[in-house]
């Protein structure tokens, strides 16, 4: 007797969401993309968990507005313009992980900025087998090099479930606690993780059930990770009911000054940066919006502590910006910098 598989929710759902009509209209309307994307490469990961889709043929075939791609077209038309960009693009196109289109924007971004600011800019070839930073950049005699960094944690993890539920369902509402402590599920354990999930959230007679409920009062909850601020749930118009799903921020000043010594701890022996001095580690905390909130919630109180970067890292830049803005000199905030190199590239790079 054969025995059938259990097909992951998660799969089915990627597969009747994408549309390839769509993908491949558009590949046609921005050949930079399709450079970097082919659809054949993209069609491969069709059959890869937890995600069952390129990141960039979900983003192609689900994603409404033509803005953001006519954005990411233009900075990947720079970025094929600058040397070795065909070496760094092979770290971005082959693997599926979904949140690793935010750190390719980062790098176009930081690219595109950099050439604003000074000169030569090139992607940073390996040399012998070693890593290298991402970038570098002249400014007068001196050449800088930059390696770009977006935290992704369970973020990854979170925003393909929150776009997923968003596409089949606008009602269906994921949320978890801001500045404190978030874990999901890693590696292997994110394919049975979001096919339990979607199997119990999208049940239809549970999420009908809960949809007539909310009209009564809301928000219903759905779905509650165990361990873990997740919370997912239906919104109504009716009556709110408070606490049902929690809405706590934690600490800023605590989160801050874990997020800054977690990106210097994941960067300080990496690719090479001990031999490319004088360096910039730029991150970028736009997945969640926790970095923003603990920001505007800082100013009332005190300066954090900041991490220590030396010896290998030189400057440390902070700065949450989308695909949707272009990185200026007021976006991009330097925390932390080396007394041991003078250079007005600083000055150009961030405010004061």
């Amino acid at each position: 007797m054969t025995t059938l598989q259990h097909e992951p929710a998660q799969r089915i759902l990627v597969q009747k969401l994408i549309d390839w009509q769509r993908i491949q209209r558009r590949l046609k309307c921005y050949p930079a993309i399709s450079r970097t994307f082919p659809r054949e490469m993209m069609k491969k990961r069709d059959g890869d968990p937890p995600y069952y889709c390129h990141y960039m043929s979900w983003r192609l075939g689900t994603w409404e507005t033509e803005d953001l791609f006519q954005r990411l077209e233009d900075l990947l038309l720079y970025a094929e313009a600058l040397p070795n960009w065909k070496h760094e693009k092979k770290s971005f196109v082959n693997s599926a992980d979904f949140a690793l289109f935010w750190s390719l924007v980062w790098q176009l971004q930081v690219a595109e900025y950099l050439g604003s600011i000074g000169t030569n800019v090139c992607w940073v070839k390996t040399s012998q087998g070693k890593a290298s930073p991402d970038l570098s950049v002249e400014v007068g005699a001196e050449r800088w090099f930059v390696e770009c960094y977006v935290p992704h944690k369970s973020f990854e993890l979170f925003g393909f479930l929150e776009e997923l539920l968003r596409e089949h369902d606008p009602e269906v509402r994921i949320s978890y606690d801001r500045c404190l402590r978030f874990q999901l599920p890693k590696n292997s354990d994110r394919n049975g993780f979001l096919d339990e999930v979607l199997t119990q959230v999208l049940d239809p007679g549970r999420l009908a059930k809960a949809k007539d409920d909310a009209e009564a009062h809301y928000p219903v909850i759905l779905y509650k990770y165990p361990g873990s601020s997740l919370y997912i749930y239906v919104d109504g118009e009716s009556d709110y009911m408070p606490g049902v799903v929690p809405d706590q921020t934690g600490d800023p000043k605590a989160y801050v000054e874990l997020v800054l010594k977690e990106a210097v701890s994941a960067k300080k022996c990496k690719n090479d940066l001990a031999n490319h001095h004088p360096n910039v580690l730029a991150v970028n905390y736009l997945l969640g919006d926790d970095y923003q909130i603990a920001r505007m919630l800082l100013e009332r109180m005190q300066t954090p502590r900041l991490p220590q970067t030396g010896p290998n890292i030189d400057t440390l830049a902070v700065a949450a910006v989308g695909i949707d803005k272009r990185l200026t000199w007021q976006d991009l905030e330097i925390k932390i910098w080396s007394g041991d190199f003078d250079c007005s590239f600083l000055g150009r790079l961030s405010p004061p």
